[in-house]
């Protein structure tokens, strides 16, 4: 495993070190059943799955959302998730990755749009810190893109972005590290389609252990 420059991981949260993508999806089709909307699939979700999660819903209904019934959602959303969260664990090979990377020499943290409290309580709860130089989760309002939140989280570091490779799992994720010129690697976790990831020209892999071969070799080729 090369590094080619790379001294530093970012690690997203959910959908990538956390396994909630299916909970994430399954709290969303179930809001919108509660709201009385037409059925919502995992395969529409997927497709057109996009943040912020306002944009989302407006694009799930095909019209701007009510601002009453977009409260009602995530409101509907937030009980759901908050049901299904504490039977939820790591990805499978989660742990397997972070020794990975521990054992090239490389500092690692991670970066979330997820509210800072929680994310923190959830990195306690898998004793995960030893493993993180720092963890930063969204603290206030809904920031709605991560690209801001990225480069905060490099300034905080003091790691300029050729030092820095982003593994995450969406969209969003992706456009950040354009945004702020670090290498980025797509964890496919079933967030979205994978066109709708490839489409971002950016390796789209089917493992975090196969996230950090591929973003630390830069011959290294997509799984996925």
């Amino acid at each position: 495993m090369t590094r080619d420059g790379i001294t530093h991981v970012v690690w997203d949260w959910n959908g990538t070190l956390f396994d909630d993508a299916d909970a994430l999806i399954a709290s969303t089709i179930e809001a919108f059943a509660r709201e009385g909307l037409p059925p919502l699939t995992a395969e529409r979700y997927r497709a057109l799955h996009t943040q912020p999660i306002d944009a989302f819903y407006d694009r799930l209904l095909g019209r701007p959302v009510p601002e009453d019934r977009r409260a009602r959602l995530h409101a509907a959303f937030h009980e759901s998730y908050g049901r299904r969260r504490p039977a939820l664990g790591l990805a499978p090979d989660a742990r397997a990755a972070l020794a990975e990377a521990a054992r090239a020499g490389l500092t690692q943290s991670v970066l979330s749009m997820h509210p800072h409290d929680v994310l923190g309580t959830l990195i306690d709860r898998f004793a995960l810190r030893p493993h993180l130089v720092r963890v930063d989760g969204q603290r206030g309002p809904d920031a709605g893109y991560k690209r801001d939140h990225l480069a905060a989280h490099l300034r905080a570091l003091a790691r300029g972005p050729g030092e820095v490779l982003l593994v995450g799992d969406s969209v969003d994720d992706a456009r950040a590290a354009a945004a702020t010129g670090v290498r980025c690697v797509l964890y496919a976790s079933g967030l979205h389609a994978l066109d709708v990831l490839r489409a971002e020209r950016v390796p789209v892999v089917g493992s975090l252990g196969k996230a950090l071969t591929v973003g630390l070799d830069p011959d290294g080729t997509a799984e996925v």
